[in-house]
């Protein structure tokens, strides 16, 4: 795959299981597309981490999957997207992070988010509200023992009395951490603390990320760091077909079941809620559901993903990294988790061949935003959403 832009590009997997589906078809044909997404010129692959609801995941261990992708590929780097770390201990998490690099010859990188699904937390008993304070935390433990040297730590959730070393050690000398940001807030700790982020764009539309993007650039540069080439790492739901009635009727179904699967997670984090919860954040759910529900095909097109011909995408996709900086394109080829393997591959294949070779390549300034973006934040679905 050859082209003008710089701009790289990746794959996600959400493996969303129906009854009807096989789990251990899923994780198979999931391997099968990243060894084929490498063939194709993708070069990162990004799973991500969900717990107890197989319609909406069978992959609770994305590291697992990543070291069986390992043993197939050569090049592709290996991304978690993410591991939610407060629900996680951080010494557990960079012990197997080192050896997936070591599996890999150096190519793992570590994607780590807060997560805010109630279901999730409850069944590791870890209290919600506990969230923030065991992410920041759990960061700094994290930069400490894959630092390679003997640490101690004084921690409230994770104390570390004595000198330890984790073993094996990375190859990576600098393991890339890479912080999911789905706040504003977020962002800035991000920034704050040095590490790229990883947007997403199905949980932030286009309209709120131009308010996230210059809060994390402008966090980053007061705290006396350099963006790097891949700073911003976005995630996108992406579909191209060879025509305009090709991609409405490929899309549709893929977006009503998507509605469908957000539907069925809010449900299940208010049934997970405590009974007493306060009356404004019933309200909140409410208007989550609701905003799930007015969703459109043209909204999704307009502000949440790429659909479109291979012209189409190549120049939206341009104009998105133009405009936020985006180092790295991590493409949803099968939102909604119904599309057959072999659909599937057949829009990697034509995203791969007409897409990312027509890709604008951005300016080579300095990472900044566009100032000419709008200023207005559309409603959002929470950060809860897949």
């Amino acid at each position: 795959m050859s082209g003008g832009t710089t701009v790289k590009f990746g794959l996600h997997f959400l493996l969303s299981c129906a009854p009807d589906q096989s789990a251990a078809l899923r994780v198979r044909d999931t391997i099968e597309q990243a060894v084929y997404g490498e063939r194709l010129g993708f070069e990162s692959v990004w799973p991500v981490e969900q717990h107890f609801l197989s319609e909406i995941s069978v992959m609770p261990a994305p590291m697992l999957l990543l070291a069986a992708i390992a043993e197939r590929t050569r090049t592709m780097r290996l991304g978690t997207g993410v591991v939610q770390l407060p629900l996680n201990h951080p010494l557990r998490v960079a012990e197997e992070v080192a050896t997936l690099d070591v599996l890999s010859g150096g190519r793992a990188e570590l994607g780590v988010g807060r997560g805010a699904d109630a279901v999730h937390f409850n069944g590791f008993g870890v209290p919600l509200t506990e969230s923030r304070d065991r992410l920041v935390e759990g960061l700094r433990l994290l930069e400490a023992a894959l630092g390679g040297e003997p640490f101690s730590f004084d921690g409230v959730f994770h104390p570390v009395d004595r000198p330890l070393s984790i073993a094996p050690r990375p190859v990576q000398r600098a393991l890339p951490i890479r912080i999911a940001a789905n706040s504003r807030e977020t962002a800035e700790l991000a920034g704050r603390l040095g590490h790229p982020v990883l947007l997403a764009a199905h949980i932030n539309p286009l309209e709120q990320l131009r308010q996230i993007v210059p809060a994390y650039l402008t966090a980053l540069s007061d705290a006396g760091h350099e963006p790097g080439p891949d700073a911003i790492t976005l995630l996108l739901p992406v579909h191209v077909a060879e025509t305009e009635r090709a991609v409405v009727r490929d899309t549709r179904p893929m977006l009503s079941l998507y509605q469908q699967l957000l539907t069925y997670k809010i449900n299940g984090g208010l049934a997970a809620a405590p009974p007493n919860l306060p009356e404004a954040e019933k309200a909140r759910y409410r208007a989550i559901l609701a905003a799930i529900d007015a969703l459109t095909l043209e909204e999704m097109r307009a502000s949440r993903a790429v659909f479109g011909t291979p012209d189409e995408c190549a120049q939206r996709l341009g104009k998105i990294a133009d405009e936020l900086s985006v180092g790295r394109f991590i493409c949803w080829f099968n939102l909604g988790g119904r599309r057959t393997h072999s659909q599937v591959v057949a829009a990697m294949e034509l995203f791969a061949t007409e897409v990312i070779p027509r890709v604008p390549d951005p300016a080579a300034a300095p990472a900044t935003v566009s100032a000419t973006v709008s200023a207005t934040v559309s409603a959002t679905v929470s950060a809860t959403v897949v």
